[in-house]
């Protein structure tokens, strides 16, 4: 790993990546060190010419030094906060331009893990600090191997359970003319835990204006009838119990009637049209140059404007999905709405794609996952064609 990150900076005429820690908070540290259990500030300099070096607490040094990777860094134990101004400028003051884990402006809060104050101090040292975004999600979103065995089985796994639900759905309907958004949703959860799947929050199981909020969470006090002539959104995100497995998320529509009405329709068709530009973009693109995460979600937002929807846009396309006990991952979000994601769009990551339209009176959202291999965008969730009839 060291290695490739030396290549990287190399590559990019970055002098070092200035990685730093207070309490296993930054991500990155943890991907390269482990939950090291630190107290005290943790600054891990990693240079294009290999020269790696840890300063850590003598506090903490016990903990930092039984660490594998350790052997691969020079570690310099600081006790006070002059001390360790003191190293920093005499290791920084060389160096150009290094990265961190910033964001320019904060319109990247995924990839921003550095207080205002540390880039400051840092600062006097080294004037030109940049981003750290694309080369932070290559060593923490991508993911193959076991990794990618486990998300595909779990997509397939997913997208059963959605069908199971609707299908339970229609035969409540036949039975007993309503079934509740709650006992859908906890169905769900029951099937999850049968095929040792874990999630990090209970699936959307909602109904019109309920669907127009996208975090609508039905429960067993406050939740909603699912009768005839009712549209009906269920948004189920899990992974298997593995430390090693990625979340697959997806959101379907069915309508419990004989014909969809027009105006749902109408909003799905809408959805449905701007990921097939969005994965006809990828396609081609990726191909032939570096593609970023704004660029998918304006391809998505703008035909959902152009088809007269732009004022019912509530959030941004995508988000990412890596290995975690998020379904949000570490890696570029398909957003140039919430926030403006400049990460590239790279091999071995994953994201879904998931337009929605949310008027006063419903919501509606499609939802699939991409994985990109190859600088092409592979589906292992089965893509919604049309809203189905319940």
């Amino acid at each position: 790993m060291l290695k490739e990150i030396a290549k990287q900076l190399e590559l990019l005429n970055v002098d070092a990546w200035i990685i730093y820690d207070f309490a296993s908070k930054n991500p990155v540290f943890k991907c390269i060190f482990g939950n090291n259990f630190s107290t005290r500030r943790l600054f891990a300099i990693i240079d294009k010419h290999g020269a790696n070096t840890l300063l850590c607490h003598v506090v903490d040094y016990e903990n930092i030094k039984k660490i594998d990777i350790i052997k691969f860094f020079n570690v310099k134990i600081y006790k006070t906060w002059q001390e360790l101004n003191s190293m920093l400028k005499d290791l920084l003051s060389p160096f150009k331009t290094i990265m961190m884990e910033i964001s320019d402006n904060g319109l990247m809060p995924k990839a921003s893990y550095v207080d205002y104050g540390t880039v400051c101090f840092i600062k006097k040292f080294v004037k030109n600090i940049i981003s750290s975004g694309n080369l932070f999600q290559k060593i923490t979103a991508t993911f193959s191997g076991k990794s990618l065995e486990l998300y595909k089985k779990a997509a397939l796994l997913v997208d059963k359970i959605k069908d199971e639900a609707f299908n339970l759905i229609s035969k409540k309907i036949k039975e007993y003319g309503e079934v509740t958004e709650f006992e859908i949703q906890q169905y769900i959860l029951k099937r999850f835990k049968e095929n040792n799947l874990v999630t990090d929050g209970p699936p959307i199981v909602a109904i019109e204006k309920n669907a127009s909020d996208p975090h609508y969470q039905p429960t067993k006090e406050n939740c909603s009838l699912i009768k005839k002539g009712n549209m009906v959104l269920i948004d189920l995100w899990a992974k298997y119990d593995d430390p090693l497995a990625v979340f697959a998320d997806i959101t379907w529509i069915g309508y419990v009637g004989k014909t969809v009405p027009a105006i749902y329709k109408k909003a799905f068709e809408a959805i449905k049209e701007s990921i097939e530009l969005a994965l006809n973009f990828l396609e081609c693109e990726l191909q032939k140059r570096k593609v970023y995460g704004y660029e998918i979600d304006d391809i998505c937002s703008n035909h959902l404007k152009m088809c007269g929807y732009g004022e019912y846009i509530k959030h941004r396309t995508g988000h990412s999905l890596s290995i975690g006990d998020s379904d949000h991952g570490m890696g570029v979000n398909i957003d140039n709405f919430e926030t403006h994601d400049t990460r590239e769009i790279i091999n071995h990551i994953a994201f879904s794609l998931e337009p929605g339209i949310y008027t006063t009176n419903f919501g509606i959202r499609k939802e699939i996952n991409v994985y990109i291999n190859n600088n092409k965008p592979e589906i292992y969730t089965k893509q919604q064609e049309k809203i189905l009839l319940l």
